[in-house]
């Protein structure tokens, strides 16, 4: 019995490092140019064991992905699940159910997987995208709780205001150097936490401002240019 729990062991941690390797490496060349190959010879294994493990290079990437996310996974489900059970959530508290998750990447030690997080969201493959796309169900929470504290916006309104708030955490994410440039040195967009509060503070008080003229006229010229098209 020892020697069965030894060996599955064994196997577990072959396949972890596999899944670390494949992530550092898409990471450092992107996701398009990591091969098998690259990945066998950073973990000191047989190009074999890799297909043992995985079956395709295919299977390695849908891996890394479900790996990465399902490590954000729990903590954003719980936070969903307590503000759900609020009758009227506090707007900065659903923004920060939102952002926080991910947040935890930008900290030392934690690189490759934000990076790798970057290149996912604009990857172009099948096994990527797909995934990529599959995970926007999920924001169908956050949505619902957003209308639940704004109810005097309209749904389209929300997606809009979420769908610029992960923007605000993607662009925070992997480019806080140019902030660091905008502001000569005074803001140091690389502290995670410093981020994280004031993207919350500049998130709900975009989700908070009425909408503007503009965007109802443009509303309306969108919903009549639909009204007249052929059917």
């Amino acid at each position: 019995m020892a020697t069965k729990t030894k060996a599955a062991a064994g196997r577990r941690n072959t396949a972890e490092a596999i899944l670390e390797a494949g992530e550092r490496l898409c990471a450092e060349h992107g996701i398009e140019a990591m091969s098998i190959r690259d990945v066998a010879a950073a973990v000191g294994v047989s190009i074999p064991v890799i297909y043992h493990h995985y079956g395709s290079r295919s299977n390695l990437l849908r891996a890394i992905c479900i790996n990465r996310f399902g490590e954000i996974g729990g903590e954003y489900q719980q936070m969903l699940a307590m503000l759900e059970a609020q009758e009227t959530p506090a707007v900065a508290d659903i923004i920060r159910a939102v952002l926080q998750p991910v947040n935890q990447w930008r900290k030392p030690g934690r690189e490759s997987s934000l990076q790798f997080y970057a290149l996912a969201l604009v990857c172009p493959l099948p096994e990527v995208k797909d995934l990529m796309d599959a995970g926007v169900a999920g924001f169908h929470r956050p949505v619902a709780l957003l209308q639940r504290a704004l109810p005097h916006l309209s749904h389209e309104e929300i997606c809009w205001r979420l769908y610029f708030t992960l923007k605000l955490s993607h662009q925070t994410a992997w480019d806080a150097a140019r902030l660091t440039l905008l502001s000569s040195g005074s803001c140091n967009g690389s502290d995670p936490d410093e981020a994280l509060a004031r993207a919350i503070a500049f998130a709900e008080a975009g989700c908070r401002a009425p909408p503007s003229r503009s965007t109802k006229k443009a509303t309306a010229r969108g919903k009549k240019s639909v009204q007249r098209q052929p059917k």
